[in-house]
């Protein structure tokens, strides 16, 4: 996953859960904390040993721009966060089993560093302290259907957006390109799980050493730059053949991936923090200027989340799910203005008034979010 993308699965600590009154104390466990620095030469320690069950990382940033702290296991991605400003600290709180794993430390380009988990099985995740664990349990079940009818949404989307490129309609293919994207853009801080397939697909140039004659730049952007900048080279039929082949693994992926509810409220978070942080600048869709597209979609799949939870979130604390009803109509009547039938206006054609009050929307509905799994009683 790119540095520069937002899929920031930060919880609040647990003490912040028991001061909010989300959690009795007889629920804590006890956890291990770990200090983590980053900087441009990786992770400091760059070898870190902690014991299986729940584990706070503290992550202070002292590089000289924004860095990130992944934990891979193999190519998927257990957890992280991402764009620690410098000089910040976030908490990480995740739950992990014995076992060995890579730390992307910083950027994907530093160093990284290894994670030694001693012990075996975390043990399951306690429940909620404010939702029985049967509702829990058919929330996470309708959210897997969910994210299954996507990415197979999304695997015929990209089938119809290739077979424009092979038959030489580009036009056509232009056309295909943003409606194609919406089954990934709902559902991607779950598609971002597979870190593989996250950098065949979505990664932009800045991504990679070589930048845009890197041979490992693939996907979308790389197809996206050929379609609409003028002698952009590249083999166009196959990188439509290798994305479709990436779209279908994602959706044979996803069909046996467990989702668990303390994941869903983190990406409904997620989801708007990656429209916050990298998509009301332009530079996700930047030839196509389709952005509106990948926007929508975001927030989309957000509301779908919170629509899953809504039924414990009104009998937990009406009040706040009134004001989280309010956050996501503030922003949805912004990008409303900028319909175009079925699609979106180019990213250009938002006024600098519009812009402003969309980043200032997206900053409102991204700090409420961020008390959803609180009030939940979700945790790591």
């Amino acid at each position: 996953m790119a540095a520069s993308r937002s899929r920031v699965l930060v919880a609040p600590t647990l003490a912040a859960l028991l001061a909010m009154g989300a959690l009795p104390a007889s629920a804590q466990d006890a956890e291990t904390r770990v200090a983590v620095t980053l900087t441009e030469s990786g992770c400091e320690p760059s070898a870190l040993t902690v014991p299986a069950g729940p584990v706070v990382f503290e992550i202070t940033n002292m590089g000289g721009d924004i860095g990130e702290l992944e934990i891979l296991q193999g190519d998927f991605v257990i957890d992280e966060v991402e764009n620690i400003v410098p000089t910040f600290q976030n908490n990480m709180v995740t739950r992990l089993d014995g076992g060995e794993y890579v730390l992307v430390c910083f950027t994907l380009q530093s160093p990284r560093g290894t994670l030694t988990v001693t012990g075996g099985p975390a043990g399951t995740r306690p429940p909620s302290a404010v939702v029985d664990a049967a509702t829990l349990a058919a929330y996470q079940a309708e959210y897997e259907t969910y994210v299954r009818a996507q990415g197979s949404m999304f695997a015929e989307a990209v089938a119809g957006f290739v077979a424009a490129i092979k038959a030489g309609d580009l036009e056509t293919a232009k056309a295909l390109y943003a409606p194609s994207r919406i089954g990934w853009e709902s559902i991607e801080p779950i598609a971002e799980l597979f870190s593989d397939l996250d950098q065949a697909v979505d990664f932009r140039e800045e991504d990679f050493a070589a930048g845009v004659d890197d041979p490992a730049f693939t996907g979308y952007h790389r197809i996206e730059r050929i379609l609409w900048v003028e002698d952009a080279s590249g083999d166009l039929d196959a990188l439509a053949d290798k994305l479709l082949a990436d779209a279908n693994d994602l959706s044979g992926r996803l069909s046996t991936l467990p989702i668990d509810p303390y994941t869903m409220a983190q990406g409904a978070g997620a989801l708007i923090d990656e429209v916050a942080q990298t998509k009301m600048t332009g530079e996700e869709d930047r030839y196509s200027e389709t952005d509106l597209w990948s926007i929508a979609a975001n927030i989309d799949g957000s509301k779908r989340i919170v629509d899953i939870f809504r039924p414990s979130l009104a009998a937990a604390d009406p009040a706040y799910l009134e004001r989280l009803d309010g956050a996501f109509a503030a922003i949805d009547a912004l990008t409303a203005k900028y319909r175009d039938g079925d699609g979106f206006q180019p990213f250009s054609a938002i006024t600098p008034g519009d812009l402003t009050a969309m980043q200032a929307a997206l900053a409102g509905l991204s700090e409420v979010l961020g008390q959803l799994a609180g009030t939940l009683g979700l945790r790591a």
